[in-house]
């Protein structure tokens, strides 16, 4: 038995390990052992107190804590493998290096893969510590969309005006401005959305939020809105004050002429215009075109807002126009009379036209005329003949115009039936006495007075008067004389002229 076992002992060995051989040939063409990858895998940070409890925070640089995997076996093995079935830690307390290394561990859930199977595409993680950062934001509502037309938002109240943000001091930092950001296509009521929350630099991009951690909310806020109903009116202004002495205001302007306000629909029912008050301008004393700015937000009626804060202020331009002058002539015979003492007259002599000197904007001053403008002389003050030169009244039609210098008059206050027109106008003064006796009264005119007669009287003789008559152009009185007497009708006083011839 021994020699049979013996025998060709270097033939059997050979043929045992061709016959292995050839089973591992057929079993790797069968189930070859291969490799296969995995990625990402997610390291997860264990043991962060022992950074935190010092008062201080990390962060994880460039992406370090996701890796990469691959993973030898068995092709039977590897193909029932997923990455779910991979852990991959990074212990802070037992593999922190250089204070900015964290070695990382991987294992597999499935006991035929050892860690020696699995190779990583890096081992560490890299870290940055720095010092922890609290700090309060107030947080501001972003709309996002545009409401219903004829309707803006009147209130947008976030939960929370107050958040506080806790993370990297780096990081705290650059956090400028945190804001809830809500959708409000179409809203026409009040209502509450839910926005999500915004954190923003000083250049308005993302913050990573990464290492922040929220006090109160994380995914978001509620937000209460109340809307308004809004309305385009027009604007008024007006002015108080007049412009220096030989200056004009020419044309008032302002920009915007329109703007729109916004309130409840009750409120805003009941306005049709925004009047800013007189007071709001003052040109008084002005020489030249000037630039105002007014906040009208002030004039406001209660329970109306601007729907565009920008429109609070409005520019208002003032044209001040500098006066030109002309002069103008105008007869004596339109000047009117007041306040004539009583007996009187009044006599301008040879002057036959006045001129008066007016101020006013060039455009004004060509369409007015001499029988634009009313005169007038009062003699209240006056009671006694004599010569004399007093202020003359001057009215214009409106008050654009006015006088550039007081106009004077020179005049004589006379007694009645003594002007010099009228001794210029009586050619019938003296009387004819004929050979027979008789005595013509020749007839006589006045101008001015109450009641004036002329009277021609035969005294002896047989001769008879012949009818004198009296003309009153002021009184429209007539006297006839008979013989020797003479009778006026209708007189208002007796300023009587007799003309008699005596023998």
């Amino acid at each position: 038995m021994k020699k049979m076992l013996t025998n060709n002992l270097t033939l059997k060995l050979l043929s045992v390990v061709a016959a292995i051989m050839l089973w591992l040939v057929v079993m790797n063409i069968d189930d070859p052992y291969t490799y296969r990858d995995f990625s990402p895998v997610q390291v997860t940070m264990l043991n962060e107190n022992v950074v935190t409890d010092q008062g201080k925070v990390y962060k994880i640089e460039d992406g370090s804590d996701v890796i990469s995997l691959r993973v030898w076996g068995k092709k039977s093995i590897l193909r029932d493998l997923n990455i779910e079935d991979f852990t991959a830690t990074a212990d802070m307390q037992k593999s922190i290096k250089y204070n900015d290394l964290v070695g990382i561990e991987v294992s597999c859930s499935n006991k035929n893969i050892r860690t020696a199977d699995i190779n990583m595409s890096r081992e560490n993680v890299v870290i940055s510590v720095e010092d922890a950062a609290s700090e309060q934001f107030n947080v501001v509502v972003k709309q996002n969309g545009k409401v219903a037309d004829g309707y803006m938002i009147g209130a947008a109240l976030p939960e929370q005006s107050l958040i506080q943000i806790n993370g990297p001091a780096s990081v705290i930092a650059k956090i400028k401005r945190v804001e809830v950001e809500i959708k409000t296509t179409g809203v026409n009521s009040d209502r509450t959305i839910h926005g999500k929350l915004n954190v923003l630099n000083s250049d308005g991009e993302a913050v990573d939020t990464t290492y922040l951690e929220y006090t109160g909310k994380t995914d978001g806020m509620d937000v209460t809105i109340t809307m308004l109903r809004t309305k385009t009116v027009s604007l008024t202004i007006g002015h108080t004050g007049t412009p220096a002495d030989g200056y004009n205001l020419g044309t008032i302007s302002y920009k915007p002429e329109t703007v729109k306000i916004a309130g409840s629909s009750e409120k805003i029912s009941q306005v049709t215009a925004i009047a800013i008050p007189d007071e709001a301008l003052n040109i008084d004393g002005l020489t030249e075109s000037t630039q105002q700015t007014l906040d009208i937000t002030q004039y406001l009626p209660d329970g109306i807002r601007l729907a565009d804060e920008a429109d609070a202020t409005v520019a208002v331009s003032v044209e001040i126009e500098k006066n030109q002058e002309k002069t103008l002539e105008i007869p004596v015979g339109r000047i009117g009379v007041q306040n004539v003492p009583k007996g009187y007259e009044v006599d301008f002599g040879d002057t036959e036209t006045v001129e008066i000197s007016v101020s006013a904007p060039v455009a004004e001053l060509e369409s007015l005329k001499a029988d634009d403008v009313a005169l007038s002389l009062n003699l209240e003050e006056y009671s006694k003949a004599g010569s004399y030169t007093a202020a003359l009244s001057v009215t214009f039609p409106d008050s654009t115009y006015s006088l550039v210098q007081e106009t004077e008059v020179a005049f004589e206050l006379v007694k009645a039936g003594s002007t010099s027109s009228e001794k210029d106008k009586n050619t019938g003064s003296s009387d004819s006495t004929d050979s027979s006796g008789s005595t013509t009264g020749s007839s006589g005119s006045s101008t001015a007075g109450n009641s004036n007669s002329s009277t021609g009287t035969g005294t002896t003789g047989t001769g008879s008067g012949s009818d004198s008559t009296g003309s009153n152009t002021t009184g429209n009185n007539t006297a006839e004389s008979s013989g020797s007497s003479s009778t006026a009708g209708d007189t208002v006083g007796e300023n009587k002229k007799s003309d008699t011839k005596t023998e």
